[in-house]
């Protein structure tokens, strides 16, 4: 696993979660937990709520975010929620490291999630939700490029279930 060299680090992994995927699991994040963004970037994923946020990214892309690699560095602080939109090209090591925490989480990631045997069996062991999308996600790259994606969101709330959600436009 390594960072140098990721298209994350050139810019090419980084695509923000576009408003309506971030409305349509809203109600999956708990109202007064702490939230740890750990892949922060720009701040799509928690525009909006209320609760107190931990901002960390690799690469940082704003003065109030702390550089931290989530793979590799341990937090010092507490947080009750996990929440994020890692780089695609390392999602079986984001997925890992998430679920060493043992505390619920949301990220956002391609439907592919679920392809490996390795990836399969962390979903089976822990238990792990889909939050399956209505629609493939828009999402605008670092050059305004437009790409889209069938996108799930992986939720860790121990029930092993697949849900459905509305995108709603605007």
């Amino acid at each position: 696993m390594s960072w140098k060299g990721n298209r994350r680090e050139i810019g090419e992994d980084f695509f923000e979660t576009p408003e309506c995927a971030v409305k349509a699991v809203i109600k999956y994040i708990p109202e007064n937990a702490i939230i740890w963004e750990c892949t922060y970037g720009k701040g799509a994923l928690v525009k909006g709520l209320k609760n107190k946020i931990i901002k960390t990214d690799k690469y940082p892309k704003t003065d109030d975010t702390r550089e931290f690699d989530f793979l590799t560095d341990e937090p010092d602080f507490d947080f009750d929620f996990l929440y994020f939109n890692p780089p695609w090209s390392l999602k079986t090591d984001f997925l890992e490291k998430a679920v060493s925490y043992n505390k619920p989480f949301l990220f956002i990631c391609p439907i592919t999630i679920m392809e490996t045997a390795k990836r399969s069996k962390i979903f089976h062991d822990n238990q792990l939700s889909i939050i399956n999308l209505s629609n493939r996600v828009n999402y605008v790259g670092k050059s305004g490029n437009k790409v889209f994606f069938h996108s799930v969101f992986v939720l860790n709330d121990g029930k092993g279930k697949l849900y459905y959600e509305e995108l709603v436009k605007g």
